[in-house]
């Protein structure tokens, strides 16, 4: 059996980074730790940090922070069952939520969804927030609990619920559209008109200008902007164009601030939340939760 304190420190290394942070959580010298990780690489008999700058689990590593995660959901659910009033009013780092989702998901519905739950089971979450293509690896590496995101395919050992759409369309202002684009639009224009990316795992655009006009990724210009507030100021100081969801844009719209560049064209992009398969009433908590209100706030 994984000694319990050897499975904390290398958690806590993971998680902070760096060894003497993890000890200083831990209340333990560096040594320490350092000791226990080594104890615990020899029982499992594979290296499981690569100590680089910054440090990295390796592959065995991730899976061992993905059992650790599941041991401790699971101990929490035990002290709720032994203590319940006791457990919904302690906060502890050691039963901390970590969920991956998008930006967008994050910065419209999410949260709203989540917060009656944070607040009566006294939970801490640990949000990773990556495109909605990305955030699948994260459960598959055993980063988080569950994640919202675009690919339908389950992972073993995990459940998948589709929990509905959000629809994306290109936006920019009045003064953007005169400036690069006749009426009607001609494809051409788009490969000079700048596009707006929230980084280079964004696909949105590319995906847009390839199925409704033909053109490929790398044919036209783009800003790269990390920032969902950057993003959208970008778009509203007419900097450019860019895909936007319309429960996000929807006042802007409303206001005249943005318009739709191509009315008629968008991108649904389905969202689901895959999560381990586990006998937790917690995750079942959440699942529900989720499920819930992203049946109101999302397209069905």
């Amino acid at each position: 059996m994984l000694d319990l304190k050897q499975l904390q420190a290398f958690a806590f290394v993971v998680e902070e980074q760096s060894f003497d942070k993890a000890a200083s959580l831990l209340h333990v010298s560096q040594s320490a730790v350092s000791q226990r990780i080594k104890a615990l690489e020899g029982q499992i008999g594979q290296a499981l940090l690569i100590r680089s700058t910054p440090l990295r689990p390796t592959e065995a590593g991730l899976k061992v922070m993905g059992y650790y995660q599941q041991m401790n959901l699971l101990q929490h659910e035990l002290l709720e069952d032994i203590d319940p009033e006791g457990s919904k009013t302690r906060y502890s780092n050691q039963n901390k939520v970590r969920i991956a989702l998008n930006s967008d998901s994050l910065d419209t519905w999410f949260l709203k969804a989540i917060t009656p739950l944070i607040r009566s089971q006294h939970l801490l979450v640990d949000l990773k927030v990556d495109d909605q293509d990305a955030t699948h690896e994260l459960l598959k590496n055993g980063e988080v609990i569950g994640c919202v995101s675009s690919v339908t395919s389950n992972l073993q050992g995990c459940q998948s619920l589709l929990l509905g759409h959000m629809a994306y369309y290109p936006v920019c202002t009045q003064a953007f559209k005169e400036q690069y684009f006749s009426d009607p639009v001609d494809v051409d224009e788009f490969r000079y008109a700048p596009a707006v990316e929230f980084n280079y795992k964004d696909q949105l655009q590319s995906r847009y200008l390839k199925q409704f006009w033909g053109i490929e990724a790398g044919q036209y210009p783009s800003h790269e902007i990390p920032s969902s507030k950057g993003f959208l100021n970008f778009l509203t100081l007419g900097l450019g164009w860019g895909m936007a969801p319309d429960i996000q844009v929807a006042d802007l719209l409303k206001r005249g601030t943005l318009i739709k560049l191509t009315p008629d064209q968008h991108l649904k992009i389905p969202l689901y939340w895959h999560v381990w398969n586990l006998k937790s009433s917690l995750i079942k908590q959440i699942t529900n939760t989720l499920a819930k209100f992203a049946h109101k706030a999302l397209h069905q």
